[in-house]
């Protein structure tokens, strides 16, 4: 097996900054990424390097945190090997036994612009200012530009579809970068089954990891992750991901429960 041997620290401190913004997960904080913009295909072993390096895609840019008074974006990971359904995996496969899964490249059509339109309108409340071409712009951007190594995930029943999930595919992980489902079908948990789904493909397909993004510990619209076991946490200090079970104790000894580095020093 051919490994890329990159230097953690190394190419980090290469790699420009953004200015500051306000936050996505906390308006009141400041946030500012490292990141650069890939617009040739990169080799999938390159891209198993930067999900391990806790890079995230939006389009074509590849970015990570770097806010000077936050931490609290932890990259979070399931190792695949080790990850068994549980009880409650088992009912949602059973509430969602009559719907369809199947896989295919990533491709726009009506369905799922109406569908994100949908989601996004019931999801976010600051999105009801901007018009649908705006919103479904933001959704050609994030999930389809720069996709050339990706698949979707597809929800549906009865040919109508209800949902999808997009994942970038590397030589052994894979990383999830958006997923869109039903509003109205909320008993279904359709975000969980999504992600399920997407682990039991992976992981049925012979990859290692699962990247599952950002975990936010206490955050309203984050914390679920939690729930996802086994799990890893990556130390952005050394570059060594770590159980979570035994991550999870320290920082939040050192960075507070919230990760506000202005409260917490």
């Amino acid at each position: 097996m051919i490994t890329m041997q990159i230097d953690y620290f190394q190419f980090l401190n290469s790699l420009p900054e953004t200015p500051e913004s306000e936050c996505s997960y906390y308006p009141e904080r400041r946030s500012k990424v490292k990141g650069f913009i890939l617009r040739e295909n990169i080799p999938l072993e390159g891209l198993d390097v930067l999900f391990r390096f806790g890079f995230r895609r939006s389009g074509n840019f590849f970015y990570r945190t770097n806010c000077s008074s936050c931490s609290h974006c932890l990259s979070y990971r399931i190792p695949l090997e080790n990850f068994e359904k549980t009880s409650s995996h088992k009912r949602l496969e059973k509430i969602n036994s009559d719907l369809g899964l199947k896989t295919s490249l990533p491709q726009i059509d009506s369905n799922k612009e109406n569908l994100y339109l949908r989601y996004q309108r019931s999801r976010h409340k600051g999105i009801h200012g901007e018009s649908d071409f705006e919103i479904l712009e933001t959704m050609k951007y994030q999930m389809y530009v720069g996709s050339e190594n990706s698949l979707e995930l597809l929800l549906s029943k009865d040919e109508n579809l209800l949902g999808w999930i997009l994942l970038d595919i590397g030589k052994e992980t894979v990383s999830a970068v958006y997923s869109v489902y039903d509003p109205e079908e909320s008993k279904r948990s359709l975000g969980n089954f999504l992600i399920l789904s997407s682990i039991l493909w992976a992981k049925e397909n012979g990859f290692k990891e699962f990247q599952l993004g950002l975990f936010l510990p206490g955050h309203p619209k984050m914390d679920y992750k939690k729930n996802w076991k086994p799990s890893e946490i990556l130390n952005r200090d050394t570059g060594v991901w770590k159980k979570s079970e035994s991550f999870l104790p320290d920082y939040i000894l050192e960075n507070g429960p919230n990760g506000d580095k202005r409260i917490n020093t």
